[in-house]
C-alpha cells in the first residue's frame, strides 16, 4: 500500500481516468476506524484510506489489496464506500488491487448487477499491463512495482525481474521496500531465480521479512487496541510502537533462522519478552552479522 501513499493517483492514471482533483491525499485510515464522534471501533476497513479535505476539491480514496476470492466483499465494499462518503461528505473512490482471477471476475459482475452495485477501480493483471523494458520501468517506479507484483504473482518472471532492475537507482530505503513488495508477490521457486538481483548483504533481511509477513500489521492492530483506552491519537502512537516491537522481535528470530544460526527456546523467549525498542533495535542489528545466537545479547563493555 505504500505505493499509493507515495503515488495516490496511480490507479486513475493506469486506468486512463482523469484525476478528479488537483491535490495529494494523505493516509487517514486510523481516523476511519475510530471516528471522532464514535466510541465504537469500526472493523474491516480497507488497507489504506487517503483523504484530502477541501470544499471544492476534496476527495477520499480507499484502497484494498485482495489475494483470494472473498464473496463477502459483495456487500462490504458498498458499505465502506458509503460510510467514508458520509464521514467526510466528499466523493469517495474505491480502488481494489486483485491478485485473484475469480475475485476480479466477481468485482466486474457486481459492478453491473442488482444494487448495491460495487463501484471500484480494479487493478489486476488484465487492467495493468506488464512492463518488460527497464527504461520504461524507470519512468514511473510505482507503476512498475505494481505491475511486477501483479504479473510476477502469476508467474511472469520477466515482469518481476524488470521491476527489480528498474528500481536500482532509487534511494536505499525505498528500493528495499519496493524490492520486498515484488518478492513477496512471486512464488518461492520464482523468488530464487530473482535473488541474483539482490545485494548479498540484503538477502537475509528480505528472507526474514518474507517469513514474518503480516507481523507488523498484527502488531499495529494490537497496539491500536491497547491505545484506544487513551484516545485516538494515543492509540495510533501506541499502535506504531507495538507494531515496531513485534516487527523487530520476529525479524531477530527470522534473521538468525535464515542464516542457519540456531536459537534455544530460552533465547527466543527472551526476545519475545523484550519491550525496549532500543534494545530490540540493537539485537536486530547484531542478528545480521552474529556468528552465534548468544552474541546478540552481549553488551560491549568500556575499558
Amino acid at each position: 500500500m505504500r505505493l499509493f501513499t507515495e503515488d495516490p493517483w496511480l490507479a486513475f492514471d493506469l486506468l486512463g481516468i482523469p484525476r478528479p482533483a488537483d491535490c495529494h491525499p494523505i493516509d487517514r485510515r486510523a481516523e476511519a476506524e475510530v471516528p471522532q464522534d464514535l466510541l465504537l471501533v469500526r472493523r474491516g476497513f480497507p488497507d489504506l484510506v487517503l483523504v484530502h479535505d477541501d470544499d471544492s476539491e476534496g476527495i477520499v480514496i480507499a484502497i484494498e489489496a485482495q489475494r483470494k476470492r472473498d464473496k463477502r466483499k459483495r456487500w462490504r465494499l458498498p458499505f465502506i464506500q458509503a460510510v467514508l462518503a458520509n464521514d467526510h461528505e466528499l466523493p469517495c473512490w474505491m480502488v481494489l488491487v486483485s491478485f485473484s482471477r475469480a475475485m476480479s471476475q466477481d468485482l466486474r459482475a457486481w459492478g453491473e448487477g442488482p444494487p448495491p452495485r460495487v463501484d471500484v477501480l480494479l487493478l489486476d493483471a488484465s487492467s495493468v499491463p506488464p512492463i518488460h523494458d527497464i527504461e520504461t520501468g524507470r519512468q514511473r517506479p510505482t507503476a512498475t512495482v505494481l505491475a511486477a507484483a501483479l504479473h510476477g504473482y502469476r508467474g511472469d518472471i520477466l515482469a518481476a525481474r524488470v521491476g527489480l532492475q528498474s528500481i536500482t537507482e532509487l534511494p536505499d530505503a525505498k528500493r528495499r521496500w519496493y524490492t520486498a513488495t515484488i518478492l513477496a508477490a512471486v512464488k518461492k521457486t520464482d523468488r530464487r531465480k530473482l535473488m541474483d538481483l539482490i545485494p548479498l548483504e540484503e538477502q537475509d533481511e528480505l528472507l526474514a521479512i518474507e517469513k514474518m509477513s503480516g507481523t507488523y500489521h498484527r502488531g499495529l492492530e494490537d497496539g491500536r487496541k491497547e491505545g484506544r483506552k487513551e484516545g485516538r491519537k494515543e492509540g495510533r502512537e501506541e499502535g506504531a510502537k507495538t507494531a515496531r516491537r513485534a516487527f523487530l522481535r520476529e525479524m531477530i528470530v527470522a534473521l538468525l533462522e535464515v542464516r542457519g544460526i540456531p536459537m534455544t527456546a530460552a533465547m527466543q523467549a527472551r526476545v519475545r519478552r523484550e519491550t525496549s525498542l532500543p534494545t530490540l533495535q540493537r539485537w536486530a542489528r547484531k542478528a545480521r552479522k552474529a556468528t552465534n545466537a548468544k552474541a546478540i545479547f552481549e553488551t560491549s563493555r568500556s575499558r
